[in-house]
């Protein structure tokens, strides 16, 4: 195993859980600097090393990583001469990671900025823009095996986006209805295809009261890659002159999700015209919420759907369910249980097997696969979706030598289980467990003889050193064992400070 150790300092670092010893949260800035250096067996980093680190893990080699973070929040409480809690308030993030040992390339760059942004509030309404760490979605964000949709998977990326954060009443239905909503408009900066573009949406609602023992929660989210302009694209099915359609009425047409009026014109071919504008992905989101003296209780499912049949349920089961349990009782005892996360992901039906264009519903969703972007639902080499569907550069040789077909993503028909506890002592570690079982079909278009089975484990503790207050030394270990991604096995070592 190489080992490479770092010197220097690194930030705020919020896809970890949460801190054993707790900030100031009082205070509007908040700066943090961690060191920490990964070492690993193969040429590859074990899968739960680098999954939903919003794409700051490398994906191969041993490295050294120097991450720093600063941030401003909203005051945390009431205006000191009003005493009114401010309607208009402003904040911000900067959080840099600096990785030493890989090769810099255009995927996996030596120097990220996963958060650089600036938020506004006025009331409840929050307007940001520049990149965020987010996940979207209903279901558990801790220790979730990334939502279906949206998981914070990959780097992100530039975005405007106009939000209400917070679930907020509707008027005169007394807290009974609540609604979260937001709007964005995003751009996928410096990839294969260049000039391209997000638009994304989301719409919650939650029925019952903040008090009330169980709530209800429903909504939808909407993702759309559209625009661009590349050389592979030149090809008189795909595109016009090597461009994608960016006109106002195109994005009309892709923000309603209906089809365009003509078949074909001077912006876009019938492949536009008879597939509807640019690339989409999204879920329809369901969640019961059951609060207990002790306990409360998450069961949530996100259904996955791309074009029109996945929206009309004929890909039923394809999505992630998942079970969560928080422990809200007094830490009494020498180790308690504080989180468990239990998910069950179906990406197998998709709708049938067979793409009909003359059919109502077209089935053959082909999850992630796209033909005019030829990476697909991902960035900088990441998907943007659930980890299961992973890129070809994520798998072993022996599956991309035995199947060179399937497109970026050759291994979209998956079963997956996963499970995730946090649990902590007294007076010591925060533990965290993650571990995984998929068994794995290809595509359609190209299906494996028999099914790749792969399991992927990580545990993880962050001590928190009593002596120096906000410190904490954080230790992992993983490992791949399986068929689809290369055997490996690593571990992490990081020494972090919030101030």
């Amino acid at each position: 195993m190489r080992i490479l150790y770092l010197v220097g300092f690194i930030g705020w670092f919020s896809t970890l859980p949460a801190l054993a010893q707790p900030v100031d949260t009082a205070k509007r800035m908040h700066y943090s600097v961690e060191i920490g250096g990964l070492a690993a067996s193969s040429e590859q980093t074990p899968f739960w090393l680098r999954t939903n680190q919003y794409g700051t893990v490398p994906l191969r080699g041993s490295f050294g990583t120097l991450r720093l973070g600063v941030s401003r929040d909203y005051a945390p409480g009431p205006d000191s001469i009003t005493k009114r809690k401010k309607r208009f308030d402003w904040g911000g993030g900067l959080f840099a990671v600096t990785n030493i040992g890989p090769a810099s390339t255009s995927v996996n760059p030596a120097f990220l900025l996963p958060d650089a942004f600036v938020k506004v509030r006025f009331g409840k309404l929050e307007l940001y823009g520049g990149n965020r760490r987010e996940v979207i979605g209903l279901g558990d964000t801790v220790l979730t095996s990334g939502f279906v949709a949206w998981s914070g998977n990959a780097l992100p990326f530039p975005k405007i986006q106009l939000h209400l954060p917070e679930f907020i009443p509707v008027p005169f239905t007394k807290k009974l209805i609540a609604i979260r909503a937001g709007y964005a408009h995003g751009w996928f900066a410096n990839t294969y295809i260049q000039g391209s573009y997000l638009h994304q949406k989301y719409l919650y609602g939650r029925i019952g009261k903040p008090n009330w023992s169980v709530k209800i929660y429903a909504g939808i989210n909407h993702q759309v890659q559209w625009g661009g302009h590349a050389d592979y694209l030149i090809n008189p099915t795909l595109s016009v002159n090597g461009n994608l359609p960016t006109s106002f009425q195109d994005y009309v047409s892709l923000v309603t999700g209906r089809y365009p009026k003509d078949i074909q014109n001077d912006r876009f071919t019938g492949f536009d015209g008879e597939n509807r504008i640019g690339n989409h992905i999204g879920s329809y989101d369901l969640a019961v919420e059951w609060t207990r003296p002790k306990s409360k209780w998450l069961l949530y499912h996100q259904h996955i759907y791309e074009d029109a049949s996945g929206l009309a349920l004929q890909n039923v089961p394809d999505g992630l369910t998942g079970l969560r349990y928080a422990n809200r009782s007094a830490h009494k005892t020498r180790f308690q249980i504080q989180r468990v996360v239990l998910e069950w992901l179906s990406t197998t039906n998709q709708s049938g097997s067979i793409f009909d264009q003359t059919a109502r519903y077209q089935g053959g969703d082909n999850y992630f696969n796209h033909s005019q972007y030829r990476e697909g639902w991902s960035y900088k080499g990441r998907t943007l979706g659930t980890p299961f569907i992973a890129p070809r550069t994520t798998l072993s040789s022996a599956v991309n030598n035995a199947y060179t077909g399937g497109g970026f993503f050759p291994d979209n028909r998956v079963i997956a289980w996963y499970t995730g506890i946090r649990g902590a002592f007294r007076q010591g570690p925060l533990l965290t467990l993650r571990a995984s079982y998929s068994r794995n079909f290809g595509t359609f278009s190209q299906p494996y003889t028999s099914p790749f089975h792969q399991f992927s484990s990580l545990i993880m503790a962050q001590w928190p050193l009593h002596q120096a207050k906000g410190m904490e030394l954080t230790t992992s270990f993983s490992v791949d064992r399986g068929d689809l991604l290369p055997k490996s096995t690593g571990g992490y070592l990081g020494l972090k400070k919030l101030f």
